[in-house]
C-alpha cells in the first residue's frame, strides 16, 4: 500500500478516536460527526509544519490549530443547528459565543488540544512512519526536541 495512504489512514484514525475519547471523557458521550471533525482537524493541524517553518513558536502553532478547530466547529455547529437538528452542543450560555456554536472559552482550550495534536502528529510522522526531520519546538524562545 502507498506510504501516503497509510499515513493519512493513521492520521484519520488517530484524529477520529482522539476527538471521540476527549469528548467522552469530558461529557460522557460524543457523536460520529464529531469524530469526523476530529479526523479532518488532525490532518489539517498535522500539516502546519509542512506549510510553515518549524521555527514558529509552538504557542503560535497551537493558536493556528485552534483557529482550524474553531472554524470546523462553526461549520459543523451551524450545519447541526440549522439542518441536522441533532443538538450536538450548545454554547449559548457561554460568554463570547457566536450563535451558540463557537465560544472563546473553548477556542482557548483548542490551543492546548492543538499542541497535543502537533506532538502526536509529529510522533506518528517521525517515529512511526519514519518520514520528515526530527521534530523540534520553539517554547519560550528555546529549541526543544524529543
Amino acid at each position: 500500500m502507498n506510504k501516503k495512504i497509510i499515513k493519512y489512514l493513521v492520521l484519520l484514525y488517530t484524529g477520529f478516536t482522539s476527538y471521540i475519547t476527549i469528548e467522552c471523557l469530558y461529557r460522557n458521550y460524543s457523536y460520529f460527526l464529531m469524530g469526523v471533525c476530529g479526523a479532518i482537524d488532525f490532518i489539517l493541524i498535522d500539516s502546519i509544519n509542512d506549510k510553515i517553518s518549524w521555527n514558529i513558536p509552538l504557542i503560535i502553532q497551537g493558536i493556528i490549530g485552534s483557529a482550524i478547530i474553531t472554524f470546523t466547529e462553526l461549520i459543523v455547529g451551524e450545519l447541526d443547528k440549522h439542518i441536522l437538528h441533532i443538538g450536538m452542543w450548545d454554547y449559548s450560555n457561554m460568554l463570547f459565543n457566536f450563535d451558540g456554536v463557537i465560544c472563546l472559552e473553548f477556542s482557548l482550550i483548542w490551543i492546548l488540544i492543538s499542541i497535543y495534536a502537533i506532538f502526536i502528529g509529529d510522533f506518528i510522522n517521525y517515529y512511526l512512519l519514519r518520514e520528515g526531520e526530527k521534530p523540534y519546538y520553539i517554547i519560550f524562545g528555546k529549541k526543544f526536541s524529543w
